[in-house]
């Protein structure tokens, strides 16, 4: 009698997405022992407010990379960071900030050696008037603030662990 060796995979991601207002993330976890995938963060932080003190583009970045770098601290055990990026064609203002909180995640990210990818609706197979029912069918809502920004973020999360395991 032999002894069985069973390989399991505990995968993490994390979901990014900006908004004019906002930072949503979404940590997702994959069991392969259970097949489960785990949206981490549901019930706890998943939201990050831009404070309204914050007037500059500058003082608006660097208070984000320390929120960014603040969340990736407490969630150690994320192998990939996806990032649920503006579509092409639709620039403005707002949209342009969003880029540039983009920039941050994609900073970050570098500094603590986690892989990153970017990902637009076309490529994980969403759509902005359908977004929030896919995420709720795949992981669940959060009890708060559910809206496209999270179910953005959860669906890039998703994406990737859908594709990297």
């Amino acid at each position: 009698m032999g002894l069985e060796f069973r390989k399991v995979l505990i995968m993490s991601v994390i979901g990014m997405r900006a908004s004019a207002q906002e930072i949503r993330y979404a940590v997702l976890k994959y069991d392969s022992a259970t097949g489960n995938v785990i949206f981490v963060n549901k019930d706890t932080e998943n939201r990050i407010k831009y404070p309204a003190t914050i007037n500059s583009i500058e003082d608006k970045l660097y208070w984000a990379k320390s929120e960014i770098d603040r969340i990736i601290r407490i969630n150690p055990d994320v192998d990939k960071m996806y990032i649920k990026m503006n579509e092409y064609g639709t620039e403005n203002a707002a949209r342009r900030e969003t880029t540039y909180i983009d920039s941050i995640f994609l900073l970050s990210a570098k500094e603590h050696n986690i892989p990153v990818i970017r990902k637009l609706n076309s490529q994980i197979s969403s759509n902005a008037s359908k977004a929030k029912e896919y995420a709720e069918y795949r992981v669940g809502k959060t009890e708060k603030y559910w809206n496209n920004t999270i179910a953005d973020a959860i669906l890039v999360a998703y994406w990737g662990l859908k594709y990297y395991v």
